[in-house]
């Protein structure tokens, strides 16, 4: 430790040390708390003394207490053994050999004796001390002692005895100042910048000891360059085990006092102190001080977190565990906050009185309300664990699947579910409670289980009760599924839900946000808009906003969609909660996928994949069915095919998102070549559509699906069969299911009738939005329009299909237009190889099985496609469908 900022001390002890020389012995007891510096200065002063030829006889109250023992008689006899008379025999004590030798010793010249940690020695040996100095006080002998003030020792009466003595002064150490620590550093490090100087002075408070253990630790870093901030997060090994080193040599007071400040944290209060200690509060404030002074408290707090935590590590565990009980009943005593008691509690993870679950549980309310998700979660698993079976056990089950959806949705399905179902299923869940966890069923997606929960509470609840805004997932269902809108009179009503589900839907049709839900009954999105604007994001509206974005894309208001999925996303992700941040991105990865941003859907995706890693959950169904869809429209099937080729968790067939996952593979299928298996699948999703209560041509028109299927298998009568039956149940007359009618009727129809139903199909795709249906259908009007020999307008439609499809696979990995050659002005003629690698890539089979197909290699279906492409001046493997039917024309 480099000796800085003593001098005026140092000069007080060398004056005494010569007005020694001259006179009789003085006394000079130097205080200062633990680490100041003291052993330091009597170090420096007995180098001086020895220098100037006097006898220095040096002692450490450290060593009494020591193990064996050595008393302070045993270390200042042993320094004057060879002062004894020879002619004599030895004294049998130790106290009386220095007694004996001290006056000879005197008498040729001074005599210094130094005592460090005085305040270890006990008061027997220093009385004696004083007693002999006090015979000889005619002879020049110089004691000097090193005391600490303000805490309880094992004997008090030397702090004052040494004080009444006539000859005796006083010299004090406080805590370094700024140039104190700026010298000690520069000892160190030349010109330190003063960021550092200010960080040093703040954490050791100015003691010597503690500073130079942040020296230590921070000899790594530069200080001539201003610190980073980090420093304060830093783990300080040496600065912590000196605040332990301070504590100790402070005292037995000092120490049960540290470890009570390290549990009691922020609540640290001098009368609980006095409570806890058992110390009276007329003495606790000046133990405070003493530990101020020594640079290891600041005001009631530890000045760096590696202090508490190292002081905190040395408590015993069960000791440990003892005290945050008594701190968390004695500051619930005290009315202290709610999250300042469960703070204990969880340190002692304890919960077995209801005050404290009732403690924690508004805990994690106060939490919440602070943005604090993490704290909110302990405290209510922790209240979790010490609860019985009861109403009580289910609403901290309720109130953590809620909590959970901000970080993880697949929480909610894996931890909370199973124990509320079975509770549901047992009957011993509170009718109250069915409104939570329908929302959470419908949440992840398990319509099932969500209308079989809703029946029991329709038998329970009379509408009059049910609260506005209880279920919103129910709201824009049956608005969707039940809607006839006036100004279209001719439509049929959709067919009923189960007679029980059908009552609970109606009832809830008519609360507050069931109308506000679907406004005038003319306009969804207006209200959908609406609920977005009027309600903030949380945990009681994250469902209705969810459901609000849905009804956008339902309703074809996909710009409004993408608009408002984005501001919901930033907003989740501004409050840290990335569960919440993957539901609405998952809804953007939708909006994606029908506009044809398909480079931004699989962005949403990814982050998606971020939060939802466990794929037993019914969300990471409804991931993995739109990322297939992206790599479908992207024309990459090999991926979507690996995608489909992951074993399937059996709790994704209990969710609405598996018809999603159908609807995926069945494309997938049908683009591959493979209309039988694809049709499979979108029947099957009919069934399933039925049985979740969703078979409504606006929400899962699965019959369009099944009519395309039944096309490409040949079977005409069939597909017009499903397309009657699609129109029968009362689609709306406009809109992206309405085109996609109008281009499977198309497809039936005579080429002149085709022609006006694809351009009023296009029609409809423009504006809804949905550009990769609208490529594909002007594919089919410029074939079209070749057959019936308007050449100019198919090679429009054409170019018109293909700048579309460039525009939705840019910087997706995929070629586009900046990427290829200009075309030619004359499409080149392919080779008799090349036309049999387009016309099987044009009816939908992938690169592997083009070479399975042709008895060829992978790399020689790849080498004739990068010509055709050139040759017909195109960039995609979608775009040779309408080159090969126009050179054939």
């Amino acid at each position: 430790m480099a000796f800085v900022s003593r001098e005026r001390e140092l000069g007080i002890l060398k004056t005494a040390l010569c007005s020694g020389c001259h006179g009789p012995s003085r006394t000079i007891v130097i205080t200062g708390s633990a680490g100041a510096g003291k052993s330091a200065l009597l170090h420096a002063f007995t180098e001086h003394a020895m220098t100037v030829g006097a006898t220095v006889l040096s002692a450490q109250g450290r060593a009494v207490t020591a193990d064996p023992p050595l008393s302070l008689f045993h270390q200042l006899a042993a320094q004057l053994s060879a002062s004894l008379p020879d002619d004599r025999p030895a004294p049998a004590s130790s106290a009386m050999q220095f007694a004996t030798a001290l006056p000879r010793v005197a008498d040729d010249g001074v005599v210094v004796i130094c005592v460090d940690d005085v305040q270890e020695i006990p008061w027997s040996q220093l009385d004696f001390l004083i007693q002999t100095v006090t015979w000889h006080r005619d002879r020049r002998i110089l004691l000097v002692v090193a005391d600490s003030p303000h805490l309880l020792h094992r004997e008090t009466p030397a702090k004052t005895e040494f004080l009444r003595r006539p000859d005796a002064e006083r010299v004090r150490l406080g805590p370094l100042d700024a140039q104190g620590v700026r010298e000690m550093i520069t000892a160190e490090t030349e010109r330190p910048h003063e960021g550092w100087v200010r960080l040093c002075h703040h954490l050791s408070g100015g003691s010597p000891l503690l500073l130079s253990a942040l020296l230590e630790d921070f000899k790594s870093r530069d200080m001539k360059i201003p610190p980073t901030g980090m420093e304060q997060s830093d783990e300080l090994g040496m600065y912590g085990q000196a605040v332990m080193s301070v504590l100790h040599r402070s005292g037995s007071a000092a120490v049960k006092i540290g470890c009570l400040l390290s549990v009691l944290g922020d609540s640290a209060s001098p009368d609980l102190l006095s409570r806890m200690s058992g110390i009276s509060t007329s003495l606790i404030d000046p133990q405070l001080a003493a530990l101020r002074d020594s640079g290891v408290i600041d005001g009631m707090s530890f000045r760096h977190r590696t202090a508490q935590r190292t002081v905190l590590a040395d408590v015993d565990p069960s000791v440990r565990t003892e005290l945050h009980i008594r701190v968390a009943a004695a500051l619930y005593g005290a009315g202290a906050p709610a999250t300042e008691v469960a703070r204990h509690l969880l340190a002692a993870r304890h919960t077995q009185e209801s005050w404290q679950r009732t403690v924690l549980r508004n805990a994690a309310e106060t939490a919440m309300g602070e943005e604090d998700t993490r704290l909110a979660v302990q405290c209510l698993e922790l209240a979790l664990e010490g609860c019985p079976e009861g109403p009580d056990r289910i609403e901290i089950h309720m109130r953590l699947a809620l909590i959970a959806l901000r970080m993880n949705p697949t929480t909610v399905e894996a931890r909370h579910l199973p124990e509320l179902m079975e509770a549901f299923q047992s009957g011993t869940m509170p009718a109250a409670a069915c409104d939570g966890l329908a929302d959470l069923l419908f949440g992840c997606g398990r319509l099932e289980e969500a209308f079989t929960v809703l029946q029991k509470q329709g038998a329970e609840t009379s509408a009059g009760n049910v609260r506005a805004g209880d279920h919103p997932n129910i709201a824009w269902l049956w608005a969707w599924s039940s809607f006839r809108s006036p100004a279209h009179p001719d439509e049929r009503p959709a067919a009923p839900l189960r007679h029980a589900a059908h009552e609970s839907a109606t009832a809830l049709f008519r609360t507050a946000e069931g109308s506000l839900l679907i406004g005038d009954r003319d306009d969804w999105a207006t209200a959908a808009e609406n609920l977005l604007k009027v309600s903030a994001l949380s945990d009681a509206t994250v469902w209705s906003l969810s459901s609000a974005v849905k009804a956008l894309i339902i309703t074809d208001r996909l710009e409004s969609a993408w608009r408002w999925c984005e501001l919901l996303v930033e907003e989740s992700a501004a409050r840290e909660a990335p569960g919440w941040q993957a539901v609405f991105a998952l809804l953007q990865s939708l909006v994606a996928l029908r506009q044809g941003k398909l480079k931004a859907g699989l962005d949403c995706v990814r982050l998606v994949q971020q939060v939802i890693t466990e794929r037993s959950s019914a969300m990471a169904c409804a991931t993995e069915s739109v990322l297939a869809a992206l790599y479908i429209e992207m024309g990459r099937y090999d991926e979507a095919a690996r995608v489909f080729a992951k074993p399937v968790p059996p709790a994704w067939e209990k969710s609405v998102y598996w018809l999603s996952y159908l609807r995926a593979r069945g494309s997938l299928l049908i683009a591959t070549n493979r209309p039988h298996a694809g049709l499979s699948d979108y029947l099957r999703i009919g069934k399933l559509a039925e049985r979740f209560h969703v078979d409504h041509p606006t929400l899962v028109p699965w019959r369009l699906f099944a009519a395309e299927a039944w096309l490409r298998l040949g079977h005409p009568k069939q597909a017009a069969y499903m397309l009657a039956e699609h129109m029968a149940r009362g689609p709306r007359k406009s809109g992206r299911n309405e085109a996609m009618a109008l281009r499977l009727k198309a497809a039936q129809a005579e080429p002149h009738a085709r022609s006006r139903l694809l351009l009023q199909a296009a029609r409809e795709f423009h504006a809804s939005g949905d550009r990769p249906e609208l490529a594909r259908t002007l594919l089919d009007l410029g074939q079209t329009l070749c057959v019936l020999g308007h050449g100019t307008w198919a090679v429009l439609a054409g170019h018109t299909a293909v700048l579309i499809a460039r525009s939705c696979l840019e910087e997706t990995g995929v070629p586009c237009e900046e990427d290829e050659p200009d075309p030619p002005a004359t499409p080149q003629r392919l080779t008799r190889a090349e036309h049999r690698v387009a016309e099987l890539v044009a009816k939908g089979l992938t690169n592997r099985q083009v070479a399975g197909r042709l008895h060829i290699t992978v790399s020689t279906v790849e080498q004739h496609l990068t010509r055709i492409y050139q040759k017909l001046g195109i960039t995609h493997r979608k775009e040779i469908r309408i080159h090969l039917g126009t050179r054939t024309a």
